[in-house]
């Protein structure tokens, strides 16, 4: 973790200026499709990748090894990630350009003056989150490190966090001027929050970029209470109170109980770290507010994972292979393994407003594009459970080892390599999680196909990244399975909404 508040040097000025200076394609987000903003985001992350260390070596961060080198990467992946996250189309695969909320508006159900909901609006706040918000708080906690600091971050005075903040929401003001209608005290109370939602997550650190924390916890926090920027979550009684809505009508409050049993239980059992167990919980919850049938795949993810993990494990601690802290994940393990899923709820939450729009009542059957968003958030867990499972197995059982770029022998655990018998153990594990939606009639077995299909794609890609990303000495660990459960993510979202709506 950090020591102590850093002071403001003109290198950093010119690095948080550019980091500010590059929310300007957001501007162009209403005149695009979600397949046109994934594709510019997606030539962004190309752009920060091969051109930024050629032409701006400075901003790159060249010298600076570990994740200040990654993080100008992680930058546009996030937004590809909140892209996906809100890019719902419509049943005949012709995107909405305002979102499902057109036709809810048309059957009498306006949302009282508090704003048109695009589909573009929480990606763009997710995208000013990002470049405003955490460029703001950073400056200011260089320009005024004195005082106390935050606990759980000495490089954040508390004062700069403050300062930061308040400067942040002049910028916010004139920005949903700009981009909503008339907006209603209620609406701007709930604008706020997002804001301090924002600045929280640019002040938490455990391990992961806050170029990811902070456009995540925006974009799994904008569906869960009544907002300009998100279509009502529940009923219209909710809209008096801008935090109403947090739990969804329906849903039982004991389901609250299931995520912290699962912290409590993996703590306990010594299976993650106190900071991972308190994340885990949170992740948890987040997929049971969009499906409580979600955990069930967490559960299954966690399960084999930990299996694979306890696998052998004394034959891996000898090679010097073995998982830390005795196999224990902490708080960016959680993160890296299980925060795309949760990132991707956003989705589940458009998709069950759009089924209750096109079916008119929640005790319909669920519309096809409502599975379909399930089948996206699931992809994440499946792919990770897939790397985790092979990985271990691959290192417990060792054998012959290659570098996919090379094809030539490494040893067991080295970044890249892959295993006979990791592979297919991987995949099995993998075919175990994806048969899980048939019981549960989100999906046919073609449906089951492609999830072992894309986890197989995206456990291709971690392979090369790995490698690549070792020999450029760029931050491994919770970013590298960002990084790859974003690629099973984009990939099925592409296939089920795109390919095949």
């Amino acid at each position: 973790m950090p020591s102590s508040p850093s002071r403001l040097t003109w290198a950093e000025t010119r690095r948080k200026l550019a980091h500010m200076a590059a929310f300007w394609p957001a501007l162009f987000l209403p005149w695009m499709s979600p397949v046109q903003a994934l594709g510019v985001t997606f030539l962004l992350v190309m752009m920060n990748l091969f051109i930024l260390p050629w032409a701006a070596k400075g901003l790159y961060r060249t010298g600076e090894a570990g994740l200040g080198a990654l993080e100008i990467i992680l930058y546009p992946a996030a937004l590809m990630a909140c892209v996906i996250a809100f890019g719902l189309r419509t049943g005949s695969g012709m995107p909405d350009p305002r979102g499902i909320t057109s036709g809810l508006e048309a059957h009498g159900m306006g949302l009282q003056g508090l704003g048109k909901h695009a589909w573009y609006l929480p990606v763009g706040a997710a995208w000013f989150g990002l470049a405003a918000i955490d460029a703001c708080i950073g400056f200011a906690c260089r320009l005024f490190p004195q005082g106390p600091v935050l606990p759980w971050n000495p490089r954040k005075s508390v004062i700069g966090v403050a300062i930061g903040t308040l400067i942040s929401l002049f910028p916010a003001y004139a920005l949903a001027r700009l981009a909503l209608p008339p907006v209603e005290t209620a609406g701007w109370a709930a604008l706020a929050v997002l804001i301090l939602i924002a600045a929280g997550a640019e002040t938490a650190w455990f391990g992961v970029a806050d170029n990811l924390v902070i456009p995540f916890f925006l974009s799994v926090s904008i569906p869960l209470f009544a907002n300009p920027l998100f279509p009502e979550p529940h009923s219209a009684s909710h809209m008096g109170c801008p935090l109403a809505g947090l739990w969804p009508p329906g849903l039982s409050g004991y389901w609250a109980l299931v995520p912290i049993a699962f912290g409590a239980l993996a703590y306990l059992g010594r299976l993650l770290t106190f900071g991972g167990s308190l994340l885990g919980a949170l992740m948890a919850l987040f997929l049971i507010l969009a499906q409580p049938c979600l955990f069930a795949f967490l559960g299954g993810f966690f399960a084999l994972g930990n299996l694979a993990t306890r696998f052998g494990f004394a034959r891996k601690q000898a090679r010097g292979i073995a998982e830390a802290r005795g196999g224990r994940r902490g708080a960016a393990e959680v993160f890296g393994a299980m925060g795309m899923a949760a990132w991707m709820t956003p989705l589940v939450h458009l998709a069950h407003l759009a089924h209750l729009e096109k079916s008119g009542g929640p005790e319909s059957r669920p519309a096809e594009y409502f599975h379909k968003a399930l089948l996206v958030c699931i992809a994440p867990l499946v792919a990770k459970t897939m790397d985790t499972v092979s990985s271990e197995i691959g290192k417990a059982v060792g054998g012959k080892t290659v570098s996919l770029r090379t094809f030539r022998a490494v040893a067991p655990g080295s970044e890249g390599g892959v295993s006979l018998a990791g592979t297919l153990c991987g995949l099995f594990a993998a075919a175990l999680m994806a048969l899980a939606i048939l019981p549960l009639r989100w999906g046919g077995i073609i449906d089951v196909t492609v999830l072992i299909g894309i986890a197989w794609l995206a456990n291709l890609f971690e392979s090369y990244w790995g490698e690549y990303a070792s020999r450029r000495h760029l931050d491994q660990g919770p970013h590298t399975n960002v990084l790859m459960t974003l690629v099973a993510a984009v990939l099925a979202w592409i296939f089920w909404f795109i390919l095949f709506p």
